[in-house]
């Protein structure tokens, strides 16, 4: 038994799943950082698999700043001394950075640094900056992608590369999707949609960068015949700038297509559902590291349509079946190749290799080995 703490969001479905699959099922005894009031489901989670949590809300930045040096000082001076291991979720690349390096720079304890994904995209020189204090103190450097790889290589050189692993996630909703009884077509009438037409889900969430109104476009541009069989699924439950909604709208009311607009938050079980309901994945985000949401629609055996300039090399070297499109103009090609039958995946083998490589009981052991240092 370990005694670990997660620096990350105890909100959060990854950290949530995370905890529980890897930390809970090995025995370990856990506290997690809270930054934001919990939920009274997320308390109650906690409660029950007996998680302690760090208490980090505050109001104010220098306010913030002052408890989460105090806090976990504090934690150090009182658990520092038979901590085993330090896991940082989603590394901070701010002042955030700062803190945790002054206050566990002289610690003994394993420290393991994760990025969730895309997070280490989205980084600048100036959040680089910060975030180099923490991996200059880390055991571990786990990123999930040889793209994310080559991310990391643009701010620091080789100067990490030693430190650098490849344990990914399991896929929170693979269970539930393996799991759940209902045939696509019901499950699309679940939810609202069409259970004559081919479903196309477009982006899974709400932010720009996902590129809605491009992936509509390009749509938009198949032929009259192909258009009237196809209805359009948008889930934009979360990150959606205002006015952006009103935009992705009216570009699906002037594409003569039919369509779904979904804005809640799902539960794991609901987005289940979702994946099986959808017959192909459109993905045009800007930037990615292999997001659950792509792993769980390739694995509901729901073909992925996904742009050259998002590099998926694990998929690749798996043998996930996949279609590529270079520019939103071939992205119509290639969809309506895809809707002819001319290109052609093979879904079971799909859902055959992610459950082997992508589940949490695939990549469990994996994180066992990274905990014990006996990795690569």
């Amino acid at each position: 038994m370990k005694k670990v703490l997660v620096i990350g969001n105890a909100s959060s479905v990854w950290t949530k799943e995370y905890i529980k699959n890897i930390h809970i099922k090995q025995g370990n005894s856990v506290w997690v950082t809270c930054y934001n009031k919990l939920s009274p489901d997320d308390e109650i989670f906690y409660k029950y698999i007996n998680v302690n949590l760090v208490d980090l809300k505050s109001n104010g930045k220098f306010t913030r700043m002052f408890k989460y040096y105090r806090v976990f000082k504090n934690f150090f001076d009182v658990h520092g001394s038979d901590l085993d291991i330090i896991d940082i979720q989603g590394p901070p690349h701010s002042w955030q950075a700062d803190i945790i390096y002054n206050v566990f720079k002289s610690s003994n304890t394993r420290i393991i640094v994760t990025f969730w994904g895309s997070d280490i995209l989205q980084i600048g020189a100036k959040g680089a900056k910060h975030l180099k204090r923490i991996l200059k103190i880390s055991r571990w450097i786990n990123i999930g992608t040889l793209h994310m790889h080559d991310k990391l290589r643009e701010f620091y050189g080789n100067r990490f590369d030693s430190k650098c692993t490849y344990v990914g996630f399991g896929g929170p909703a693979l269970t539930y999707i393996r799991d759940c009884k209902m045939s696509k077509g019901d499950a699309k009438k679940e939810i609202g949609l069409d259970s004559s037409k081919t479903i196309i889900a477009v982006g899974y969430n709400g932010r720009r960068e996902q590129q809605h109104l491009e992936a509509i476009g390009a749509i938009a541009n198949l032929p009259r015949n192909y258009k009237s069989k196809l209805q359009l699924l948008i889930h934009i439950g979360y990150n959606t700038e205002k006015g952006y909604k009103e935009q992705i709208e009216e570009k699906l009311k002037n594409s003569g297509l039919d369509y779904l607009i979904l804005e809640e938050m799902l539960d794991l079980k609901e987005i289940a559902v979702m994946r099986i309901a959808t017959d192909i994945f459109l993905h045009a985000q800007t930037s990615d590291g292999l997001s659950g949401s792509i792993r769980e629609a390739v694995y509901s055996r729901s073909v992925l349509l996904n742009p050259t300039w998002i590099r998926y090399d694990k998929f690749d070297k798996d043998g996930v079946d996949y279609v590529k499109y270079t520019d939103f103009e071939d992205l119509t090609t290639k969809l309506k190749l895809t809707l002819d039958g001319i290109i052609k995946i093979d879904r079971e083998k799909n859902r055959e290799i992610l459950y082997n490589e992508y589940s949490w009981e695939a990549v469990e052991r994996k994180w066992m080995r990274m905990f014990d240092d006996e990795i690569f």
